[in-house]
């Protein structure tokens, strides 16, 4: 080989060698945009489809729900076409749950519907007959007792609609059992899919022109098609996917534009630049991608990432798990001592005295706030690791935290919930962890409450009972108001006052403790409602005697809304009665929340003319320096106290004590729980200036007092009491 030859060969090989690579890299870039393009079609019909499915599921619970209603089934057995009305048909009128509904044979001899919009007259009917017959054979195919139902999509008014249809048939399993599917009605309804409603899928997805056609859309576009009650589509939703391959190929078509234009040093620099660039991007998102996963303040694992373990865990079939929920108990006094910054030096120690337990079975993560988990998991022994875990657990509290010179206590509520049997998904085990965590908070224990029977026994009762209370909040029945006297600590001359008591009777379960659904209502976000619906119960009662005295408790939740102090008023005139004749009754729990909001309601409702009364005073909750704040008139002795006197002297120490603080604050006095004639004589020898107990009245219903009414002396207030 000649010298001189071989700097021209090495050019044709360099140079062939990078064309070929040229060519890969070109072949490769146009291949992975394809791929990448057809894979980003295929995801998102397949998100879409999901999405779709879970939005006719959606339609098929609420479908299952009306159909299968005692109350609904008897109004359309016995042809009561207001009461259809007045409980579906109004549904499909107001259009918030869903616009369109029919029920058709059965008792009926015409088909009757309802659209939103178009008032609670029903009208004759929008299903076609042809669509009525088809449904009838679709209806009758379906399982009944396991609360199936007909689904399908329909093009109306320009709108797509998913309709759901099944027999209208009671809930009631007695009932039930008598009834002949030949003869039941057939119910539907439907739910329009509105525009905003595409467009948050649109953003969801991660997908644009999100629309729907009622004709096929043209070839080549990316489209699902909807099945209408015949099977054949009705209608079409068409969108336009994401194309990350395409995106790609522009972005890299300049540098490799220039790697085939420069070769050489420029394309080997512009391989070297793009490696690197990588690199940088892979270190960045390993970093970021960390920071996302544990908590700023503690650098403890955060909820993503516990939930990540918990997901793994769950992957591992033969791991036994359990989840411990820890929530510091009045963490906001050390804020409000130390200040934030001290709050979160707190916080760091505690984080890094309970990191202290990690280890191959433990998984210690900040949720949020002042609330802890530990993830605890083996093949086998469970019991073990938690019983070594919950005493290792008990030396983080054993030394104060000392946060800016002042020494805190380590006080906590701890739950524990655990799964052996691989039956629990994570988030259901988190949730009876948290559930146990709350009843130690509840019953003030440091030790680490257990999920049992017991609480699991409470949560489908709360269940049943959430869903009861939301039917009688639906329909407005079942809900009444019984009233207690209230008389004079010595006096003879009668009640001076009524306190107003709830009452609730369900068709299901029957009576139910006013604690208990209250209790169910605060938990579910029903309490609003609940207590709009007994307070014009309670009004609409008190109008039958005039000139009395009335007491009306409120919860701290109701206090929380702004503006309620305004509505409560306007609602009392409206019945024709006075603030000066209610007294507005409020719990000393209202002193844990020390809301603001709750702060403004009350002077409002003060400053409108109502009395304010502090309910369970001495309980556990009381700040005298909230009493001083707030204009308070009256405070109620809890009837623990009462209970106490027959224990010894103590008893009545703590009592002339209070009443003693309510003189020295201008302050009334009503003892309640009197049950004897010694409980009253005890209490008015105190200093009590009103008695309230079965001693001298049981609830009951207004009626009772009108016969009887006495003049009223004082003017003060009962409450709408839940117990």
């Amino acid at each position: 080989m000649k010298p001189n030859t071989l700097p021209g060969q090495i050019v044709v090989l360099v140079t062939s060698v990078l064309l070929a690579v040229l060519v890969v890299l070109w072949l490769s870039l146009l291949s992975v945009r394809h791929t990448m393009d057809a894979n980003a079609v295929e995801d998102s019909s397949k998100r879409v489809a999901g999405r779709l499915h879970s939005m006719q599921e959606e339609v098929s619970l609420i479908a299952s729900d009306y159909h299968n209603w005692t109350d609904l089934y008897l109004d359309a057995k016995a042809l009561a076409i207001d009461q259809l009305a007045s409980n579906y048909g109004i549904t499909a009128e107001r259009g918030d749950v869903f616009q369109y509904a029919e029920i058709f044979d059965g008792p009926f001899s015409a088909p009757l519907s309802w659209q939103a919009g178009a008032g609670l007259a029903p009208q004759t009917g929008f299903l076609s007959e042809q669509t009525r017959q088809t449904l009838r054979g679709a209806v009758s195919a379906l399982d009944s007792s396991g609360r199936q139902t007909f689904d399908f999509f329909g093009y109306r008014n320009g709108q797509l609609v998913m309709f759901s249809a099944s027999y209208l048939l009671p809930e009631n399993a007695e009932l039930l059992a008598r009834v002949d599917r030949k003869t039941a009605a057939i119910a539907t309804i439907g739910k329009i899919i509105e525009p905003t409603r595409l467009q948050d899928m649109e953003r969801e997805l991660s997908i644009s022109g999100l629309e729907a056609l009622p004709a096929p859309p043209p070839p080549g576009t990316v489209s699902q098609a909807l099945p209408g009650v015949r099977g054949t589509p009705v209608a079409w939703l068409r969108w336009s996917p994401p194309q990350p391959g395409t995106l790609l190929f522009w972005k890299m078509f300049p540098i490799m534009g220039t790697i085939s234009l420069v070769f050489g040093v420029i394309s080997y620099s512009a391989a070297r630049l793009l490696r690197s660039k990588a690199e940088g991007l892979i270190k960045r998102e390993a970093v970021s991608s960390g920071r996302a996963r544990r908590d700023a303040l503690t650098q403890l694992p955060n909820r993503y990432a516990m939930r990540e373990h918990l997901e793994t865990l769950r992957k591992r079939e033969i791991l036994e798990c359990a989840v411990i929920t820890i929530d510091l108990v009045r963490f906001k006094i050390i804020n409000d001592t130390v200040g934030h910054l001290g709050g979160d030096a707190f916080l760091v120690e505690f984080a890094t005295r309970l990191h202290r337990l990690t280890d191959e079975h433990t998984f210690v993560s900040r949720y949020g706030g002042d609330e802890f988990f530990i993830i605890l998991s083996c093949e086998a022994g469970l019991d073990r690791l938690v019983a070594r875990k919950c005493r290792q657990l008990e030396t983080v509290s054993t030394a104060p935290i000392i946060c800016n010179g002042v020494s805190f206590e380590v006080v906590a509520s701890k739950g524990l919930a655990c799964d052996k049997t691989h039956a629990l998904d994570h988030e259901e085990l988190l949730r009876r962890a948290d559930r146990a965590m709350y009843c130690a908070k509840q019953s003030e224990t440091l030790e680490v409450v257990r999920y049992d029977a017991r609480m699991e026994s409470e949560d489908r009762d709360h269940k049943r009972i959430e869903r009861e209370l939301r039917r009688a909040l639906a329909d407005g029945s079942g809900f009444a108001t019984y009233f207690q006297p209230i008389v004079t600590a010595g006096g003879a001359e009668g009640p001076v006052r009524y306190e107003a008591l709830a009452r609730w009777t369900s068709p299901e379960i029957g009576p139910v403790a006013p604690d208990r659904f209250i209790k169910v209502a605060e938990a579910s976000g029903l309490l609003m409602p609940l207590g709009w619906l007994l307070l014009d119960r309670a009004c609409k009662d008190m109008r039958a005697l005039p000139g009395a005295c009335f007491s009306i408790n409120i919860s701290p939740t109701q206090l929380m809304s702004q503006g309620f102090g305004a509505k409560f008023t306007e609602v009392v005139r409206a019945y024709g009665l006075e603030p000066a004749q209610i007294e507005i009754e409020v719990t000393e729990q209202i002193v844990l929340r020390d809301d603001t909001t709750i702060s403004q309601e009350l002077i409002a409702l003060s400053d409108s003319g109502f009395t304010l009364a502090l309910d369970d005073f001495g309980t556990g909750y009381a700040s005298i320096a909230y009493l001083t704040r707030m204009p308070f008139d009256t405070l109620k002795i809890d009837r623990s106290f009462v209970r106490s006197l027959d224990g010894g002297k103590h008893g009545m120490r703590m009592i002339r004590s209070i009443i003693g603080l309510a003189r020295a604050m201008d302050l009334k006095i009503v003892a309640e729980g009197i049950e004897t004639e010694l409980d009253a004589t005890r209490l008015s020898i105190a200093g009590a200036d009103l008695l309230q107990g079965y001693y001298f009245g049981r609830p009951a219903p207004i009626e009772t007092y009108i016969t009887a009414q006495t003049p009223l002396a004082d003017r003060d207030t009962a409450q709408l009491r839940t117990h």
